[in-house]
């Protein structure tokens, strides 16, 4: 597949509501993008993380990071529903358990509701989640250039080193990611009104998304990241119908 970005979210419809929650541990850190605040459940059971978006919105993808569902065994579905689940409830998800406790991104058939809902059930740990984005995606018409790299790392740590150069002691602090993805002769259509609206409203405000560049192949490598402070956008024009390339220089910390 494609690459897939997702940003769009429809807790930003509203403010969502947890069927219960940890003392300290409010749901609306759900939509903050900081990986290091959490919304957790107060007990283990069938919990809902719903939303009210005010009139019928699109949804398409699920994505999540910084949680512990694979370590609580949580079966994780998407629903919605036009009467805030009082008789109409459509599964739009089917119950999954993720693979790891890192982020995950799922894509379903795009629907319209007003009403929304991340189930997550559990036999024995309360689950947690730090950002869940639940809204509708954007596929590039196209691969990335090659050759592609699909992620660059980098060690930030503080080392000791003895008289011959050996390693004393070190302690990491967290192990950079960088991405470059160059896309070339992108209709100017798509790039005008999707992926536009995306730099102008998100991406240049250097707030946080989802990012898979081949989701279908490598459904691991999702990643939570944001574009490079010092990156450089353009989207220059010489031939008809076509923005001659877009780049995004994304950065993110490996999980």
């Amino acid at each position: 597949m494609n690459p897939v970005i997702l940003y769009d979210n429809r807790f930003n419809d509203g403010t969502p509501t947890a069927t219960d929650t940890a003392s300290g541990f409010d749901v609306r850190n759900i939509k903050d993008y900081r990986t290091y605040t959490f919304w957790r459940a107060a007990s283990a059971g069938t919990k809902y993380i719903t939303i009210d978006c005010g009139s019928a919105k699109s949804a398409d993808a699920l994505g999540i990071v910084s949680h512990n569902l694979k370590t609580a065994n949580a079966s994780v579905s998407v629903e919605s529903s036009t009467d805030n689940f009082a008789s109409d409830v459509t599964v739009r998800l089917a119950s999954f358990t993720p693979s790891s406790d890192k982020a995950f991104l799922k894509l379903f058939t795009s629907a319209s509701a007003r009403y929304w809902r991340i189930k997550i059930v559990t036999a024995s740990v309360a689950p947690q989640v730090a950002v869940a984005m639940l809204g509708s995606r954007i596929t590039f018409p196209y691969p990335p250039d090659a050759p592609y790299i699909p992620y660059s790392e980098t060690i930030e740590s503080n080392s000791s080193r003895g008289k011959k150069g050996h390693i004393l002691g070190s302690v990491i602090r967290f192990k950079d990611i960088e991405i470059s993805a160059e896309f070339s002769n992108i209709g100017r259509n798509w790039a005008l009104n999707t992926f536009k609206p995306f730099w102008d409203s998100h991406a240049s405000d250097l707030k946080p998304f989802f990012y898979a560049w081949d989701i279908d192949i490598y459904p691991d490598m999702v990643f939570y990241v944001y574009v490079d402070e010092g990156m450089k956008h353009s989207m220059p024009m010489s031939i008809l119908q076509y923005i001659d390339s877009i780049k995004l220089q994304m950065r993110g910390v490996k999980e």
